[in-house]
């Protein structure tokens, strides 16, 4: 019992702990309410499990259509147990994802040990990482939503722990689990589709030795994986499939190409040769990918949240502004570590590889699609913290003294600093951001229900009320057959139209015909009202983002 209560394993289970606090906390509330993804993986997850059939009655599914973006599966299918234990809710969509976050964090201590092993800190060095993980703001704010992203990620880094720890030890056979999780993430998230593969020829070719001591077992996994992959692959190759692949692609924009054009032509009249070479078209998707791709290694954008950003906490960047000296550090000193070179060449190609699919994608630098990083950073600054202390230490006569006031100094900023974001996130981010999640729609949806006065609803689809049908399937948990019976859903675009019972949801303009017996959902901001009918009243404001009004319920007048 003594050698179990060792003060290694006691700061084992408070980072466990605190883990498990930051990413369960007040989950069903923060954020505030569910959003647009959650509320139609929710849905789907719970009409598939009613039914065996999506929002449009495609059987079991291997991609999620959606709003014709074709998402991987396999989160619809990870939330149905949940709903079938807590029901149709935001808890149970956010659930698995969280509990997929635990596993990550857990995982990171490992793939530490492996990736730095045979280095006399790495023991202590693995539990630093994993503490740094489990208070990463990056990473406590995506694994706290209902989102495909983070099973991706957990999948990705538990297949390369499997990998690494199978060709370095006698247990070669966790190699095939290795492939077989890296199959499963090209199920949850869209950049798993590049970041894997390349992340896989990057563990072949990095550490090949011991890939030819187990190339048996690593053809099997390989043929495992192949044939698990098939499918998904096979569908996304589909020409609807590639739809969202073709909307957020960076080089879909015929903007930059037209400006290339016209400084070619005019480099040609000029007889400019190196003009003509540089805006030569050939060029252009090359400008074009450099110039997404190296925002993300602004530090500004890690540790800073001058607006309202999408994934970051109020004031908060995704990393807290005193781990970027350590990662800067501990990238230098990554370099000086008796390690193998395979070893610390990989959380730098790692790092590279990560950003691709945020590089080659529109809305540049974005989080979630640089979400693969993780935990690379945390194993840089925590080489660079430990580094630091074994500097000191050096030191004559004042070495220890010195390691203590460095070690207390240190704790101060961490704990003002997971203070800083529990205010931030707890108590800001759901007063700040509740239009990033559309709470003025879900108050709206349930005080339109309340109302029995109206023959019907006529509900927004526009803005704050985008996809307006989707909030009003979750919210009431309409039933999967009667929606079924009445045609489903007929098309995902964003400006369709749909009609539920007695709920229209259409897109409101000035000359609209309103019609009499009916309660009016729509847009209004900053107490101007926009896209509505003059003669109208207005029953209730729905306040969102901080005093602004977002949605309103008003009904029109009609002469006697």
């Amino acid at each position: 019992m003594k050698r179990f209560f060792t003060k290694y394993n006691l700061i084992f289970a408070l980072i466990i702990f605190i883990a498990i606090f930051f990413r369960l906390y007040l989950l069903s509330s923060v954020p505030p309410s569910a959003s647009l993804d959650e509320a139609t993986i929710g849905w789907n997850a719970y009409s598939i499990m009613l039914t065996g059939h999506d929002e449009y009655g495609y059987h079991l599914p291997i991609l999620l259509r959606a709003y014709d973006d074709y998402r991987p599966a396999l989160y619809v299918y990870l939330v149905i147990p949940f709903i079938k234990l807590l029901g149709l809710n935001v808890l149970s969509v956010r659930l698995p994802s969280a509990i997929l976050s635990l596993i990550t964090v857990v995982t990171s201590f490992f793939l530490s040990k492996v990736l730095l092993r045979k280095y006399k800190y790495e023991k202590w060095i693995s539990l630093c990482v994993m503490g740094l993980f489990a208070i990463s703001p990056f990473h406590i704010y995506i694994s706290r939503l209902g989102h495909e992203a983070n099973p991706g990620l957990t999948f990705a880094v538990v297949g390369i722990t499997l990998f690494l720890w199978g060709i370095f030890s006698k247990r070669n056979w966790l190699v095939i689990f290795s492939f077989i999780f890296w199959a499963a993430s090209f199920y949850t998230y869209q950049s798993e589709k590049i970041f894997v593969p390349l992340i896989i020829i990057t563990l072949l070719l990095s550490f090949y030795k011991d890939v030819l001591k187990n190339k048996k077992v690593i053809i099997l996994g390989f043929i495992i994986a192949t044939m698990l992959s098939l499918p998904i692959l096979f569908a996304t190759l589909q020409p609807g499939s590639l739809l969202r692949a073709k909307g957020t692609s960076v080089f879909s924009d015929m903007h930059p190409y037209i400006v290339t054009s016209l400084k070619l032509e005019k480099a040609v009249k000029d007889h400019d040769i190196f003009g003509e070479i540089i805006y030569n078209r050939r060029f252009v998707p090359i400008s074009i990918f450099v110039s997404n791709y190296l925002p993300h290694f602004n530090p500004i954008w890690w540790v800073s949240n001058y607006g309202l950003e999408d994934f970051k906490a109020p004031g908060f960047g995704l990393s807290y502004p005193w781990e970027l000296p350590f990662f800067l550090i501990g990238f230098i000193f990554l370099w000086r570590l008796k390690i193998a070179k395979s070893l610390k060449l990989l959380p730098i190609i790692w790092i590279f590889i990560a950003f691709l699919p945020a590089g080659i994608s529109t809305q540049t630098p974005h989080a979630m699609r640089s979400f693969n990083i993780l935990p690379v950073p945390q194993l840089i600054e925590a080489i660079g913290l430990f580094e630091i202390m074994i500097l000191i230490g050096k030191i004559k006569n004042f070495g220890k003294i010195l390691q203590y006031i460095f070690i207390s100094t240190f704790s101060i900023f961490v704990v003002f600093g997971i203070i800083s974001f529990y205010r931030a996130y707890f108590i800001d981010f759901p007063r700040l951001e509740s239009s990033q999640y559309q709470l003025a729609l879900h108050l709206a949806i349930s005080y339109a229900l309340s109302q029995n006065d109206y023959k019907y609803i006529a509900i927004s689809n526009q803005n704050q009320a985008t996809q307006s049908y989707m909030f009003y399937l979750f919210d009431t948990k309409y039933d999967p057959i009667k929606y079924f019976k009445n045609g489903g859903t007929k098309s995902g675009g964003f400006s369709v139209s749909h009609h539920i019972d007695h709920v229209d949801f259409i897109p409101f303009a000035s000359d609209m015909k309103v019609k009499k017996e009916t309660l009016y959902i729509g847009n209004r901001y900053l107490g101007t009202i926009n896209a509505l009918p003059d003669n109208i009243s207005i029953l209730k404001k729905f306040m969102g983002l901080y005093d602004t009004i977002e949605l309103v319920a008003f009904v029109p007048h009609f002469p006697r």
